[in-house]
């Protein structure tokens, strides 16, 4: 497994960091472990997803299949925020275009950004 996960309880974060290639098969992986998570699924922690060390090894159909099976999550996700650090292109494209999925159709807040700093601002509401 290439990624791991931190706790800051002070802003009910969950932060996610993945490094090499990522597939769906690893992001469902990860997404596993986060429901095996209170935090996650109880608490209402938001989401700091950092792939800044990373790169997507994903189709534009994946985006699509990715949201099917979020689909199902609904009642944890709907109003939850996800912040996608990211700094490689096609990866970034990628994640666009499932942030427009995910808010649509779940409810999901997510968005991407480039530093942390914007990030965490957004998740804890101090933008």
């Amino acid at each position: 497994m290439n990624f791991s996960f931190g706790l800051d309880h002070n802003h009910k974060v969950i932060h996610y960091l993945h490094t090499g290639n990522v597939g769906k098969d690893e992001i469902g992986m990860a997404w596993q472990v986060m429901l095996g998570m209170k935090e996650f699924t109880e608490k209402k922690y938001n989401l700091l997803s950092d792939y800044r060390k990373s790169k997507f090894n994903l189709e534009v159909k994946d985006v699509d299949l990715i949201t099917e099976h979020l689909l199902a999550l609904t009642g944890i996700l709907k109003g939850k925020k996800q912040a996608l650090l990211l700094d490689e292109p096609m990866s970034v494209a990628l994640s666009v275009l499932f942030e427009g999925e995910v808010n649509d159709r779940i409810g999901f807040k997510v968005k991407v950004f480039a530093t942390e700093e914007a990030a965490m601002k957004w998740l804890t509401g101090d933008e």
